[in-house]
Formats: C-alpha cells, sequence, structure tokens
C-alpha cells in the first residue's frame, strides 16, 4: 500500500468515527433532525468512545414498547444538572443541540470544559412516540427542521401537562428518574409558538425573587441575572419571560412574568424547591439559529452551575428540611396592575381584515425592525391561597388504593394508620362548583370554592397518613388541597363525590317546606334569604333546595371532600 492510499485510508477512518458522533442535523447543515435510531445509536456510540465519562442507559419504555434513553455524563458524586428535550418533540432543537455540545466537550474542543466538575442527565426526546409521528407540516409556524415530530404521545397526552397528575407511562418513568438523580438545576428545551420578533429566546427561571424572599428564590434571580450576561456575551438577544402578548394579537400590550403550575416541567421542579428553567427558542429563527442558541443557552447554564452548584444544593437541602406545617401557602399567582415600561424589539406589523375568518389578522414584516414600546407586568401577587396542614392529610382505604400508585412516581411519603380516628380533623365542604364542559387531557376537570372547617367524622379507622413533616410538602399539599391548580379534586378525581345522586321531587318539596315553615326560625331565614339574594329568590330550584338541604333525607356526603387534614 502507497503512503498516499495509506493517508487516505486513515483520514477516511477518522471522518467515520467522527460521524459516529455527528448528528443528521448537523450534517446535513442543520435542515434535518434524526429519528428514533439515530438517538439510540448516539447514546451508545458515546459510551462506547468515553466509557469512563459517559453511560447510556434506558428509564422505560412508551406505550408503542420503545426504549427511553437517557444519558449519564460525568461523576454521580458531582452536583447533578438535568437537560431533557423533546417533551414536545415537535419542538427538537434541544436534542441536537446538546449532542453537539457532548462531542465537543468530551473531546475536549470547548475550553472551559462546560461539563467538568457536574454531572449532566441527558434526556434526548422526553417523548419518543411523538417524535416518530414524523411529517414535514407538523409545526407550520416554526421554521425547519424539514421534518420533525408531533406534540402529543402515541396516547395523544401533551407530557408538559402531566408533571402532577402523571397520567403516561412515560412521565411516571421520568419522574421516577428526576427524583433519583435529584438534580440542582433542570433545564426544559423547547420552541415557542406565535408571534414574531428579533429576540432569540425566552428563558423562564423560577422560582425567582418577584415572588418570594427565600434563599431559593433570590438563588433563582441570580441565576437568571448571571445566565442573561453570559447570552448577551455570546450576542444572542434573551428575554426572562415567555412572549406571549398580554392581549393576545396585540403587540402593543406588553408581557408579563408569570408562575407556572406544576402540571408543567418548570412549575414542578420549583415545588419540589430545585431550580428550573423553560427554554423557549423562537420558532420564526432558522434551525440553525435555534439550535445555535440552545448550545449558548446550555453551555451557559453549566459554566454557572459549575460555580453555583453546592450553594444550591445547600439551599435546596435546607428548604427540604424547613417545615411549612401550619403555614400560609400561595396556591396560584398573578399579575398586579403595575409595570415598567419595556422597549422590545420588534417588527414592523399591520393588521387587516382577514378574508377567511372575517376577523381582524396581523402580518409582521420581518425584513423592517422596529422597537415597541410595551408595559412590562413582572410584580407578582397571590391569587389563591390556603393553610397547610399541621399534621397532614388522612386518606380513607377505598381513596387511598388509586391514590397511592400516582403518590409513587413523586417520592411521596405515607403510612398505614391503624389507630382510632383521630380528634380535631377538618373537612372541606364545597360551597360552589363548576365542572368543565370539555375535556382537558382526557380528563373533565373541576374548579371548587369552600372552606376546611372542624368537624365530626366517622368511617373506617383504616386510613393512609401522609405527613407534612417530609422533603416532597409542598407538593402534598398541592396534590390534596381541593383548590390547588393541580390537585386530585381540580383535575377531576373525585368527581363523582360532587354529583348529586339523590333527589326530591318538586312536588314532594312542596310539601316538605310547606311543614318546615312552621318553625319560625326556618322562615325568617328563608324570608331573609329571599329578601337579600336575587338571584336565589329568582331560581325556583334553589328555593327548593334550601329545604331539602335542611331535611333527614339530604345526602350529607354531597360535596364533602373525603380526605381530611389535622
Amino acid at each position: 500500500m502507497t503512503s498516499l492510499a495509506f493517508c487516505v485510508l486513515l483520514l477516511a477512518s477518522v471522518a467515520s468515527a467522527q460521524d459516529t458522533l455527528m448528528t443528521t442535523a448537523e450534517q446535513s447543515g442543520w435542515l434535518r433532525t434524526g429519528r428514533a435510531d439515530e438517538t439510540q445509536r448516539l447514546c451508545r456510540a458515546f459510551e462506547k468512545r468515553f466509557p469512563e465519562q459517559v453511560k447510556c442507559l434506558s428509564y422505560g419504555t412508551t406505550p408503542q414498547n420503545r426504549s427511553l434513553p437517557y444519558m449519564v455524563i460525568g461523576d454521580r458524586k458531582s452536583p447533578v444538572v438535568w437537560v431533557q428535550a423533546g417533551i414536545h418533540a415537535g419542538e427538537i432543537d434541544g436534542k441536537d443541540a446538546v449532542f453537539y455540545i457532548l462531542r465537543e466537550a468530551l473531546e475536549n474542543k470547548l475550553k472551559p470544559n462546560p461539563l467538568k466538575g457536574l454531572c449532566l442527565v441527558f434526556v434526548p426526546i422526553v417523548n419518543l412516540d411523538g417524535h416518530e409521528r414524523f411529517g414535514r407540516w407538523n409545526r407550520p409556524n416554526q421554521v425547519g427542521p424539514e421534518e420533525m415530530g408531533w406534540r402529543t404521545t402515541a396516547q395523544n397526552l401533551n407530557l408538559n401537562r402531566d408533571f402532577m397528575k402523571a397520567d403516561a407511562p412515560e412521565m411516571q418513568a421520568l419522574l421516577k428518574l428526576w427524583h433519583k438523580m435529584d438534580p440542582v438545576l433542570s433545564l426544559d428545551l423547547h420552541v415557542t409558538n406565535g408571534a414574531q420578533f428579533q429576540p432569540e429566546v425566552g428563558l423562564i427561571v423560577l422560582p425567582v425573587a418577584h415572588y418570594g424572599a427565600s434563599p431559593l428564590h433570590q438563588a433563582g434571580s441570580a441565576f437568571e441575572a448571571a445566565l442573561l450576561t453570559k447570552m448577551e456575551k455570546r450576542h444572542h438577544q434573551a428575554m426572562p419571560f415567555y412572549p406571549d402578548f398580554e392581549v393576545e394579537g396585540d403587540p402593543l400590550s406588553g408581557f408579563s412574568r408569570y408562575v407556572a403550575t406544576l402540571r408543567f416541567a418548570h412549575g414542578y421542579w420549583q415545588a419540589n424547591n430545585r431550580l428550573g428553567m423553560l427554554v423557549e427558542a423562537h420558532s420564526w429563527k432558522d434551525y440553525a439559529t435555534r439550535v445555535k442558541t440552545h448550545i449558548s443557552t446550555v453551555i451557559s447554564s453549566l459554566e454557572i452551575a459549575q460555580e453555583r452548584a453546592k450553594e444550591w444544593r445547600r439551599i435546596a437541602l435546607q428548604a427540604d428540611a424547613k417545615s411549612i406545617a401550619g403555614q400560609k401557602l400561595a396556591l396560584s399567582y398573578t399579575r398586579t396592575e403595575k409595570s415598567r415600561p419595556l422597549e422590545f424589539a420588534g417588527y414592523k406589523y399591520a393588521k387587516h381584515k382577514s378574508e377567511i375568518s372575517g376577523a381582524d389578522v396581523i402580518k409582521y414584516f420581518p425584513a423592517e425592525p422596529q422597537i415597541w414600546k410595551v408595559p412590562f407586568y413582572e410584580e407578582l401577587v397571590p391569587s389563591l391561597e390556603t393553610i397547610a396542614p399541621e399534621q397532614g392529610y388522612f386518606i380513607q382505604a377505598q381513596d387511598a388504593r388509586w391514590i397511592l400508585p400516582r403518590l409513587a412516581p413523586h417520592g411521596i411519603q405515607h403510612r398505614q394508620w391503624k389507630q382510632p380516628l383521630p380528634t380535631g380533623l377538618q373537612v372541606f365542604r364545597a360551597s360552589k362548583t363548576q365542572f368543565t364542559a370539555t375535556p382537558i387531557e382526557g380528563h373533565q376537570t373541576l374548579i371548587v370554592e369552600g372552606s376546611w372547617k372542624p368537624e365530626e367524622v366517622s368511617g373506617s379507622a383504616d386510613l393512609v397518613f401522609v405527613p407534612i413533616q417530609q422533603p416532597k410538602a409542598r407538593l402534598v399539599v398541592e396534590f390534596f388541597e381541593p383548590t390547588a391548580k393541580d390537585s386530585f379534586v381540580s383535575w377531576g378525581f373525585f368527581n363523582k363525590v360532587f354529583e348529586a345522586k339523590e333527589y326530591m321531587e318538586d312536588y314532594v318539596a312542596e310539601d316538605v317546606a310547606i311543614e318546615m315553615l312552621k318553625d319560625t326560625t326556618v322562615r325568617d331565614e328563608f324570608e331573609k334569604k329571599l329578601k337579600t339574594d336575587k338571584a336565589f329568590a329568582k331560581d325556583p330550584a334553589a328555593r327548593f333546595e334550601f329545604f331539602y338541604r335542611k331535611h333527614p333525607s339530604w345526602d350529607d356526603r354531597f360535596n364533602k371532600y373525603p380526605v381530611w387534614k389535622k
């Protein structure tokens, strides 16, 4: 063999080896993204090339029987950073970005190395079945890649609405892994919907100091500030909020901060006393730009974690140990009317009457940059509050059978209560209920109003007790407080309790009411309500129900939540 032929063969061999760690996205010049088989191949190839640094593992199986891969890079004794991509599988930029980072870092091409001193857990495609529902038009409001996956799973579930109820087997497996790895920082990589503007990415960190003063909130705000600075130095325009207009279709209505509920990844993570961030690259930037933006975001986040992860860990463990028993807690937040002026880098736009819908539609002109002077609402206040129990929640045996399996992926502690019923239990009775007319994620959800009050209870002493004194205390409250946005009640798991099963016919109620009016106390109460409550006075059914509720035949369990707290 000639020396020239040998050199050619050697170069080809090196190129071939290099290609085993190169994504379809990179090889295509950031026009396409690879399929699930590529992710499996890359996972194994990284482990083979770097056996001392990389482990390629599986955390479960999808409903369509696909193995869910994840990678652990670095020493498990080091602080853990979690990065997940493809939970909305059409928004797949993060998968290709992190594979690029891993190759460059592990081959010592990134200086300084952003992986040093950390343990990175990377989940390349959370929604793997959805990823394989490949198509050219799955995201019509997104520029590239040429083909992409689907937003929802094979069971038509949106995994980024499933972190509390955990209906999907993929989510149950993901939660178990997340709690096992216990990261100090978690990133959820997405692509936006919506309007057109100049900034490339929204970076939504939770928690931050705009709605709390704890060390964890302060750490979140410091992380946000440092990250925005790093992104600017890397020549990216980044926003610390999701770019939803306050009024849909009106760019000048401005933007606001928000606190995500626990059905979302970053809302769930912060309720576990851990820092989390939703990363939303702008869908109208081309795929190459978006992947580059994700690369910069992840590297910048890792660099900050290298400096602060030990501090974050200390703060998180202190928060885990701090009791919330008996404390007033905010279950949801809303922004106030207070705002500050914001000069936002948008584009020229115009509105015109649609020939299709007949309504006004907006058209953007990306070739003509324009500064929008808009309000930015970042002051947040509680919109719904509750008092955490002093001891915990008591679940009756018939409900524990289905509740406990749903608590298991979250690592929530509980124990059997074989003793007599404790004294001083509080019972929640709903004063108002509103069922959704259409399902949400397959559930008929429910909004309840009501209050907890001390009440004598009777029933089986075979109870399950969920204590408030545990690291997952905040999750416990969010599951069992009926008014919480992602509670068992809100997701419709207790709907049967809030459905009236028995009734009294009107002609019977008429006779019953006439008899009950002989009691002057009842008559006075009825007449007072007629005078003071106009809606009641005009509602024949409500007037009959007034008496029915006072009759011995009334079902005392109706609207009575069968979970007690103390």
